[in-house]
């Protein structure tokens, strides 16, 4: 159990030390706001994918969020 949570550790560190020098290159050649958002977005999106599926739990299918989306609205019951 340490020793994956010590890997997991590693694995989210250089995920981070990665995404911030893509932001740096980013912010340094003077992308759009648009871009950094896009990129921001994708990067917290395959990190939380990729650690649920480390630790093994399945994330949800675009079928369930839409269901819990419209329930929440009350759409339907």
């Amino acid at each position: 159990m340490i020793a994956m949570n010590y890997s997991m550790f590693i694995v989210v560190l250089l995920f981070t030390i990665l995404t911030l020098y893509d932001l740096w290159r980013f912010v340094r050649k003077k992308e759009s706001v648009k871009v950094l958002i896009v990129f921001i977005i994708i990067m917290v999106s395959s990190l939380i994918i990729g650690v649920l599926l480390a630790t093994g739990r399945r994330p949800a299918s675009p079928s369930e969020l839409i269901d819990r989306l419209l329930k929440m609205m009350g759409v339907i019951k």
